[in-house]
Order: structure tokens, then C-alpha cells, then sequence
């Protein structure tokens, strides 16, 4: 979608008072649309989404009307992150800020934040940190203790996806320590818990992630945010998965998937599908985890642009193969993993699928190869000192490297 000057208003050109209410009429329209997104509401708007682009579009090209529609992006925000639309929603978000009457505003603040996050989203972390870095700026000067809530929450999310600890929990805190003067941010307060969780999970301090996985599930059950329920008990499943309580694990995945099957989010039931193979794998029940694993839509992800996802799913798939002994499938799958996570500049799920392949050139008897896959694996593993993840593949890896050395000797 173009952002040229085509699209932008021609200040010489006097717009008539008609055009300008049927714009309203219109965004007044996509906002009672927009305004509460149950599994039907999402599925009307999936087939009309280009209107609610164009009626967008309008709106912006308009100062009186820009506010409306900035207010609509806003609004619609969730609808287009659970379908995966964020890419032909980044320049209508780019738009909008290149359009905005005011800039030192809540308004223009939040709009940024949500341009950085869809930029991290899409993979586009340096364009996302200085959205964040812009608001943090615009709401210091305003003084605005909402648009800081915002932005912290931001700025957290931001620090998970780079597996930064100590800034994930500053600004993790920092929402949670704000929020407490803006009782109507309670959403914020959800969101930042499930950051701390995350990273506590990363660090391997189980007890804390659960604890936080509890509150965020507590706040989105108040709230009846069904998505983001779900999603809060994937990762507290995860905990439990990681920890061998697979009892608890089972149980957390079975209530975030009852709540999905609800919706059309082929995002979330993907991410539940992973979780649930990587238990069953971690039973050893091959078949089953293979089972699970292969009901993922893989073409509806790379369509919604869910490249991490589809990278996670082929390197499982991979480990569930070599654990089957087949090992020209597991080849097949950890190297389009590896593909991806090479572009992707995920250093450590590199890490992880380089070393899962070294074992299957063990297999094969393709020695040579093994090690040198198992050499690159481990000093990739080796620069996330504080993943117990990667600690302990990096461990893992090492051993078989000095088992398969001596073998050779």
C-alpha cells in the first residue's frame, strides 16, 4: 500500500463539508466494528478487511478527520496482530504518523508504539526501538503517566525479544510500579507480568515465571480477554513442561486450547500445538508429538507471516524424526529451520537446530560434519550466558562433541 505523496491531502484543494461527514460516517461505522472483537466479529472483519483499510486511508488524508482515525488504528490494533496482518498495516501506521495534524500529543505517542511493535513483529528491530525510544521522549516532555505505562510495556516486550534481563525487568517493573496511578491500565498490567514471566522463564527462575503467568491469567480473566488467556496458559504450561510436571503442563495447554478453538486465530492455536508436541517429545511419545506437530498449517503461517513459529515447528519436527531414526527427514526440516532462524538473526534457535543437525550427521556417520555443526552450535549457545536453555544445550551439545571426538580417537 502506498505512502507517497499521492496520498497525502493537497493543502490548495478546499475539501468538501459532504466528503468530510461521509468519511466520519465511516470511521463512526469500522469503530462500533472494531470495538468488540468476539471469534464472529473477527471473522466479518477477515473478509472485509481492505474496506476498513480504505475507509482508514480516507481518514488520514483528512486533518479534521485524522484524530477519528488515528483512534480507529488504535482500536484495531489487536484484530490485525492476531491474524498476522502487521505488514499491510505498517504503512498505514507510517501513514499516520506522516499525517498527524499534532505530534506532541498522547495520541501521536501511542500510534508510535504500536509502529514499533508491529516493527518487531515483522523483524524490524531497529526501526521498533526508536518508535519506543520517540514515545518514551514525547511522554517524558509531556509529563503523561498513561503514555509511560504504554511505552514501558513497550520497551519490555521489546527487551524479551532480545533476551536482554536486566532491561526486560526494569521496564517490566516500571509498568507494573506506574500502572498503580492509572487504574484504567489495568491491560498494561497483564501484559508486563507475562514479559517478567517470559524472562524469568528464560533465566530458569521457575517459581517467579509462574507466579507472574498466575497474575496476567488473573487480570485477563477479569477482563474476559479470551487471546491473551490463552495465551497466558501456554506459557505458564510451558513452566510446567520445562519443570517435568507434565500433569500440570497437559492441563494448562487444555485450557488454552478450549478457549482458542473458539476463534479463528491460526496463530495461537499453532504456538498451543508446539507447546503440546514439545510436551509430548519430552515424554517420549514420538508419534504422538509428531502427530500434533503436523496438524500445523504451515502455509496459513507463512502467509500471516509467522516466520518464528514456522521455524520452531520444523526444528521439532526435525528433533522428532532423529528420535524416530529417520534421519534424512530430520535433515530436511532442521535445515529449513536453520534457514530461517539464520534470517531471522536468532542466534540461539540457530544454535539449538545447528546442534540437533550435528547429531543426525552422528547418525548418518558423517563425522566431520557433526563436529563442525556441533562447534558452531555451542559458540552461538555460549553468547546467551543467562538462557538456562541455552546453558544447557550448550552443555548437552559439548558432551556428544567429546563423546563422538573420542570415538573417533
Amino acid at each position: 500500500m502506498s505512502t507517497d505523496a499521492a496520498n497525502s491531502p493537497d493543502p490548495s484543494v478546499k475539501t468538501s463539508p459532504q466528503f468530510i461527514q461521509s468519511i466520519r460516517a465511516g470511521l463512526r461505522y469500522w469503530q462500533q466494528k472494531t470495538e468488540a472483537l468476539g471469534p464472529e466479529q473477527v471473522h466479518w472483519l477477515d473478509q472485509r478487511r481492505k474496506n476498513l483499510h480504505q475507509a482508514i486511508l480516507f481518514g488520514l488524508n483528512q486533518p479534521e478527520t485524522w484524530e477519528d482515525t488515528a483512534q480507529l488504528l488504535l482500536q484495531a490494533f489487536d484484530f490485525s496482530e492476531w491474524r498476522g496482518y502487521w505488514p499491510e498495516w505498517i504503512p498505514v501506521l507510517e501513514q499516520a504518523l506522516a499525517n498527524g495534524p499534532e505530534t506532541e500529543t498522547v495520541l501521536y505517542g501511542r500510534l508510535q508504539n504500536r509502529l514499533g511493535q508491529f516493527y518487531r513483529l515483522d523483524n524490524r528491530l531497529p526501526e521498533a526501538d526508536i518508535q519506543h525510544r520517540a514515545a518514551l521522549d514525547l511522554a517524558q516532555r509531556l509529563v503523561n503517566n498513561e503514555l509511560l505505562v504504554i511505552t514501558y510495556n513497550c520497551l519490555a516486550e521489546y527487551h524479551l525479544s532480545q533476551g536482554n534481563v536486566a532491561q526486560t525487568r526494569e521496564y517490566g517493573q516500571a509498568t507494573l510500579d506506574l500502572a498503580q496511578t492509572v487504574p484504567s491500565l489495568e491491560r498494561m498490567v497483564a501484559f508486563a507480568h507475562l514479559s517478567l514471566g517470559k524472562i524469568e522463564e528464560f533465566v530458569g527462575n521457575w517459581s517467579a515465571a509462574i507466579t507472574h503467568y498466575q497474575q496476567a491469567n488473573r487480570i485477563w480473566r477479569k477482563l474476559d480477554y479470551h487471546t491473551y488467556l490463552a495465551r497466558s496458559w501456554v506459557e505458564l504450561g510451558n513452566v510446567y513442561s520445562n519443570t517435568n510436571e507434565f500433569g500440570l503442563a497437559q492441563e494448562a495447554y487444555e485450557e488454552a486450547l478450549a478457549i482458542i478453538k473458539l476463534t479463528n486465530n491460526d496463530k495461537d492455536k499453532a504456538q498451543i500445538n508446539i507447546a503440546l508436541g514439545t510436551l509430548y517429545y519430552r515424554q517420549e511419545k514420538w508419534d504422538q508429538a509428531e502427530r500434533v506437530f503436523l496438524e500445523i498449517d504451515a502455509v496459513t503461517l507463512r502467509e500471516q507471516n509467522e516466520f518464528g513459529l514456522l521455524g520452531f515447528l520444523y526444528n521439532n519436527l526435525g528433533n522428532v524424526y532423529l528420535k524416530m531414526g529417520r534421519w534424512e527427514k530430520a535433515s530436511e526440516y532442521l535445515i529449513l529451520a536453520i534457514e530461517i532462524f539464520r534470517q531471522r538473526e536468532n542466534e540461539l534457535a540457530l544454535g539449538n537446530s545447528l546442534g540437533t543437525l550435528a547429531s543426525v550427521y552422528e547418525q548418518e556417520g558423517k563425522q566431520e560434519k557433526a563436529l563442525q555443526l556441533y562447534d558452531r552450535a555451542i559458540k552461538l549457545l555460549q553468547r546467551f550466558p543467562e538462557s538456562q536453555w541455552a546453558q544447557k544445550l550448550s552443555e548437552e551439545f559439548g558432551l556428544q562433541r567429546e563423546q563422538l571426538l573420542h570415538r573417533e580417537g
